[in-house]
């Protein structure tokens, strides 16, 4: 893996990233409930030792950064996952479609429901089913494009 493939890997998960964390912030702005991401902060809050902000409160700025940078911190650590273990010459339409996917089940699928922090993704709803795994293809779409532009360069 080349330090250029690793970079373009990391920078698009981030822009990925700060695309869905401004649609989250913007809906919560319209709706006035917090969303999916400060649901999982203040349910894991508790568990690491630390005072979770009431249930239906929008988050203030300091939550704000807490959810969003541990939320690019993740996006960032999956785009590196994603430059490790992809060959330079993967397609980026297939690669990218099969990250997203596979990122989407082990965050919604396994990992949320394991550590208590979300209730299973097979009780949600269809539409959430729907929008959670578009969600993290185009995550996974834009990950693999910006490593594959800058393995190019």
């Amino acid at each position: 893996m080349s330090d250029a493939r690793l970079f373009g890997a990391v920078a698009g998960g981030l822009v990925a990233g700060l695309g869905l964390t401004a649609m989250l912030v913007a809906g919560e702005r319209k709706s006035g409930k917090p969303s999916e991401l400060a649901e999982l902060e203040r349910a894991a809050a508790p568990r690491l030792g630390f005072d979770a902000a009431e249930e239906t409160a929008l988050p203030g700025p300091r939550e704000q950064a807490v959810i969003q940078g541990g939320h690019l911190l993740l996006s960032a650590a999956a785009a590196a996952v994603y430059a490790a273990s992809t060959d330079e010459d993967a397609d980026v339409l297939s690669s990218g479609l099969l990250f997203g996917l596979s990122f989407y089940g082990a965050m919604h699928w396994i990992a949320g429901p394991l550590l208590g922090v979300k209730k299973p993704e097979w009780q949600a709803g269809r539409d959430t089913i729907g929008m959670h795994a578009m969600n993290h293809i185009l995550f996974g779409l834009i990950t693999a494009a910006a490593a594959k532009l800058a393995s190019r360069r």
